[in-house]
């Protein structure tokens, strides 16, 4: 295993445990981005913010919409394995080249629920702002995933 060079901008995950089948708990997180993600708090139009929505697919593009503005980039997909793993980049609101990376994998466990594992990497892309930005995310993700989409998930099972 080699150190990072920099520990501090090492990845942030995070996991969660939801009495759901992965197939189900890939859709809640892809095509129905928009109903649980915290566009009052997490989003760059905050009150004019209509959604924030994931197309599917590879290459499918992550976009807020809201009113009186462009389509505002958020990222693009990299790996599409529906029921299985998600990579895209992430770049809110920020240059397109200046992006970090998100996967996202679903396992069904030992125990038939579904492990949802988020981990969130690549801050040395960002420059001089990664150490900031990277703790705000920390704070970030365990909000978003870890409190949002886990409510949606555990409301929305069936």
């Amino acid at each position: 295993m080699t150190p990072l060079k920099n520990p501090e901008l090492g990845p942030i995950n995070f996991e969660l445990t939801v009495a759901v089948d992965p197939d189900h708990a890939f859709e809640a997180f892809t095509a129905q981005f928009g109903q649980w993600w915290p566009t009052d708090s997490h989003s760059i139009s905050k009150k004019d913010c209509i959604a924030v929505d994931m197309h599917p697919g590879l290459g499918g593009a992550i976009v807020e919409r809201a009113r009186g503005r462009e389509n505002i980039s958020w990222g693009h997909v990299e790996i599409w394995q529906p029921g299985e793993h998600l990579a895209f980049t992430w770049h809110p609101g920020w240059n397109a080249g200046d992006y970090t990376r998100v996967a996202v994998s679903f396992d069904m466990n030992d125990f038939g629920r579904c492990v949802i594992r988020l981990e969130h990497k690549d801050w040395h892309n960002v420059g001089d702002i990664a150490p900031a930005l990277r703790k705000g995310y920390v704070a970030g993700w365990e909000y978003a995933f870890g409190e949002c989409f886990a409510k949606y998930l555990r409301e929305k099972r069936g």
